[in-house]
């Protein structure tokens, strides 16, 4: 399995607005229509409500790779560099039962 891990750190008051643009790219997402993908899950920083990580798991390097040539994720960085201070994308090979409910994840609540 591939994750890709989206942390970003929103401008003042955009929360609803990247909100908005991260279920319309990706709540279609979840019923299946990007192959490969196997979940997305948002979380938000309980410190600090602008933070927030974006954790899409894919089969496969390859699949992750065609989204990442698609319209869908060029949207994504467009939203990002609208509403957020800062960004990163982090990609990573995790075991299939890794668990993310430990260290820094214990920092933010799912959404």
């Amino acid at each position: 399995m591939i994750t890709m891990t989206v942390i970003v750190q929103l401008k003042p008051h955009k929360q609803q607005e990247f909100l908005l643009a991260i279920d319309s790219l990706y709540g279609t997402v979840n019923g299946g229509k990007e192959e490969g993908l196997k979940k997305t899950t948002l979380y938000q920083e309980v410190a600090e409500p602008t933070g927030f990580r974006l954790i899409v798991d894919w089969e496969t390097q390859k699949d992750m790779e065609k989204y990442l040539r698609a319209e869908k994720f060029r949207v994504l960085l467009g939203a990002l560099g609208v509403l957020c201070q800062e960004s990163q994308i982090r990609y990573s090979d995790l075991p299939e039962k890794g668990d993310r409910s430990s260290g820094t994840m214990a920092l933010f609540k799912e959404l």
